[in-house]
């Protein structure tokens, strides 16, 4: 039997690797990050609650429920803020600021949510939880045994569904090169409305596991954004599979560093594990702008970068140490 700890590192690794796929996917298409990514997640997380305590789903049944939702509602904001915006000439910045007003807006929702939940129905405002409605197979919790197979067919059928069908093709091309894809016969509008659904439903789907998996309190939002952009980062901005890997290992290494500062500095230390998502990606913009994945598309070019980046570290850190 695997220990609790290693039931929560591989649930979370599986859902930082589904929000990592949406991240990365709509920077791919639209060349911006997505600072509004987790907040979409975080509606799915309200769909999901409010179908399991208000009108008493069970919470597997309301996953398809939140990935539609999220969906449609990530079309929303693609035909009536994203498209407007690229079409008036606005340039990545400016739908950089809107999605991170977009999720300072969820987030007041969250709170308004939480307060009707408190002054209405009676439960505690303070954040999401299901894991008492979940289910234990054999000692380990349900969202362990449904979560794990279901991002690994997740993983798989998206890949099939880039490399072998056509119209998944197509959306690569026009992630790469939009106006040639557009001469070549792709419908590039078709595709733009396809990739946000797809990643509002990759969101939703993230939201609608995480209050079964672990406490969500209302502030889980920017939290989660740090470590979806750590993986994706991580793994490379142009890469499905970099977000699958990135994914993995930011959980991985998050966790792990978090556990080994518990046991050498005691458990006053555990707070500064949130910092680590956000000095990975220092490091990793340093050493290699391209992440993992641009190490296997020029496999010369980042050892130079590692070795280069480690002599500017030390040129930095030694002036640091003689200025003061």
């Amino acid at each position: 039997m695997y220990s609790p700890i290693l039931v929560d590192i591989l649930v979370q690794a599986a859902v930082m690797i589904i929000l990592c796929l949406g991240f990365t996917f709509t920077y791919m298409m639209e060349k911006f990050p997505n600072f509004g990514h987790t907040a979409i997640a975080t509606i799915g997380t309200l769909i999901a609650f409010a179908l399991v305590r208000i009108w008493g789903y069970n919470p597997y049944s309301t996953w398809l429920v939140s990935t539609a939702a999220c969906g449609l509602l990530a079309v929303g904001l693609y035909l009536f803020v994203v498209h407007p915006i690229k079409t008036n000439g606005a340039n990545i910045i400016t739908l950089t600021f809107v999605f991170f007003a977009i999720a300072m807006v969820v987030g007041s929702i969250v709170n308004v949510f939480s307060y009707w939940l408190l002054y209405n129905q009676g439960y505690p405002a303070e954040g999401f939880w299901l894991t008492p409605f979940d289910f234990n197979w054999q000692g380990y919790p349900g969202v362990f045994v449904v979560t794990l197979p279901l991002c690994t067919v997740l993983v798989i059928v998206l890949y099939l569904f880039f490399t072998r069908v056509r119209f998944g093709i197509a959306m690569r091309a026009a992630a790469e090169n939009e106006q040639l894809a557009a001469i070549l016969g792709v419908n590039t509008s078709i595709v733009h409305i396809f990739s946000w659904f797809l990643t509002g439903a990759l969101a939703g789907l993230a939201g609608a596991i995480i209050p079964l998996w672990r406490y969500t309190g209302l502030g889980y939002t920017d939290t989660f954004l740090i470590l979806v952009m750590a993986g994706s980062v991580l793994g490379g901005l142009q890469s499905i599979a970099g977000a699958v890997i990135g994914g993995f290992l930011v959980t991985i290494i998050e966790k792990g560093l978090t556990i080994l500062l518990i046991k050498y500095y005691g458990i006053g230390v555990a707070d500064w594990g949130a910092l680590i998502p956000s000095l990975f990606i220092v490091a990793v913009i340093m050493i290699e702008p391209e992440g993992i994945m641009g190490v296997f598309d020029n496999p010369q070019h980042p050892i130079r970068t590692l070795r280069s980046s480690l002599i500017r570290l030390r040129h930095l850190f030694s002036r640091t140490t003689h200025s003061a």
